[in-house]
């Protein structure tokens, strides 16, 4: 078996690893020394050290296993102005209606409720409020027709629960505009 000599350059960078490490423990050391004669003195540490340590020394973990999933109580989420505005613009004409037309409903009533904000914050804002609705708060279901670009959004009742497949019943509520 060969022997590998360090290098100058190697050993250089263990020193300078060695001491910082050392330089570390001793700060911890003399950290607990204090702790311990603060105690045997009947001096109870103060708050921001207490809290310093707690994080430090915190063992604290979660249980094993899986978290348990967050239950909604109190009639669930509560619609925001936005979240109302495209769920009564949809429930109101009963139809599917595609990101563009529910942007033009959006820049109106943006006009009015919200005049510090640009057609762009609206855009966005409003793709935010669909991804949402759509998604993780299952307000809204979406359906691609293939005969323009994106999601057309429709109420989730209009859509099977399983499979989220629209419901052929509620086929003509689809809006099939060419821009």
């Amino acid at each position: 078996m060969a022997k590998r000599r360090l290098n100058e350059k190697d050993v250089e960078e263990l020193l300078t690893q060695y001491r910082s490490e050392r330089r570390r423990l001793i700060f911890q050391l003399e950290r607990v020394r204090q702790a311990i004669a603060d105690l045997r003195n009947g001096d109870t540490p103060s708050e921001g050290d207490s809290k310093k340590k707690a994080t430090r020394t915190s063992t604290t973990r979660r249980k094993p296993g899986r978290r348990k999933k967050r239950t909604i109580t109190g009639g669930g989420y509560r619609l925001c102005n936005w979240d109302g505005l495209v769920v009564k613009t949809i429930t109101d004409r009963q139809q599917m209606l595609p990101k563009a037309d529910l942007l033009a409903v959006a820049l109106k009533w943006a006009k009015k409720n919200e005049p510090n904000m640009t057609e762009e914050e609206v855009s966005v804002k409003l793709t935010r409020v669909l991804q949402k609705l759509s998604g993780k708060r299952g307000v809204l279901g979406t359906y691609r027709s293939g005969l323009r670009r994106g999601y057309h959004y429709g109420l989730k009742e209009w859509f099977y629960s399983s499979t989220g497949a629209l419901r052929r019943k509620h086929l003509d509520k689809l809006v099939l505009t060419n821009e």
